[in-house]
């Protein structure tokens, strides 16, 4: 067998084999679902050059504040996902306006990366249980950072506000009529971990770390938070930074006065942080 043939043969095994390696595994290049990408104001060297500074920092409290302070001022923007029950699930990164869930969804899939392509992977896993990018597999609810395998953060509110913290069970995504906040996910029963506003005073405050992802615990039912935040500490005092639908865009507000105008508060921490 000549030289040639042997050349063909040889390809064709090659071809053959990465057929056989993406139906086993999938396209390692191309994800198997759909992507938006909307930049805004950033461009992708800018964000590669963000995380390439990002990376000099090893200490992840640290790291938050300064990925999340590159969000100030950022305008305020809600149903920027879209999705919807029946419909197909698109993995979305509009970083031209946040609202509070996505702003804590963005800063920590950068976190976590090194590049702008490990951020698009990584936000699938921060996003969705499994990185299984679906409807009915969005962490819908901010209690889901907290639950079940492959966690984003541990809930540390009973080491926070302890010994004032209180427990509610809650069936998430089920509202008093028994209709669901979110069609199409199943209604979820699930214990919430919270402090009472009236109970947060110096001493918990004191507790909190810069980097904490906070929520504002809601009496309603079906739902475990109202908002949702980062923790920031700065000049000995604890801010809530956030994207404010009030004031449309992100920015900082001191969390004691914040929290006062809430049922209570949730906080969940990175391990090692």
């Amino acid at each position: 067998m000549n030289r040639t043939i042997k050349g063909l043969f040889l390809a064709a095994a090659i071809f053959v084999s990465a057929k056989l390696l993406l139906a086993v595994f999938g396209n390692p290049f191309f994800p198997a679902y759909e992507e938006k990408i909307v930049l805004g104001n950033w461009t992708e060297p800018e964000i590669e050059a963000l995380l390439e500074r990002a990376g000099e920092i090893e200490d992840a409290r640290e790291k938050i504040e300064f990925l999340s302070g590159e969000f100030l001022e950022t305008p305020y923007a809600e149903n920027t996902l879209g999705g919807g029950e029946n419909l197909k699930e698109v993995l979305t990164a509009d970083l031209s306006g946040v609202d509070c869930f996505t702003y804590v969804e963005y800063v920590e899939s950068l976190r976590r990366s090194d590049n702008f392509r490990e951020f698009r992977k990584n936000l699938a896993a921060v996003r969705y249980k499994n990185a299984d990018v679906r409807w009915e597999k969005r962490r819908h609810f901010f209690s889901d950072w907290a639950s079940g395998p492959g966690k984003n953060a541990r809930d540390v509110t009973g080491e926070v506000g302890s010994p004032f913290t209180l427990t509610a069970l809650k069936e998430l995504n089920r509202k008093a009529d028994g209709s669901p906040w979110v069609p199409g996910v199943s209604a979820t029963e699930r214990e919430v971990t919270y402090i009472a506003s009236g109970d947060i005073g110096r001493e918990i405050i004191g507790k909190i770390r810069t980097g904490d992802y906070l929520g504002m615990y809601s009496e309603r039912d079906g739902l475990d938070v109202s908002h949702t935040g980062i923790a920031v500490r700065k000049d000995g005092k604890v801010y809530l930074r956030h994207a404010s639908s009030t004031h449309g865009k992100v920015l900082d507000e001191l969390l004691s006065d914040y929290i006062k105008r809430r049922p209570g508060l949730v906080v969940y921490r990175q391990d090692g942080s």
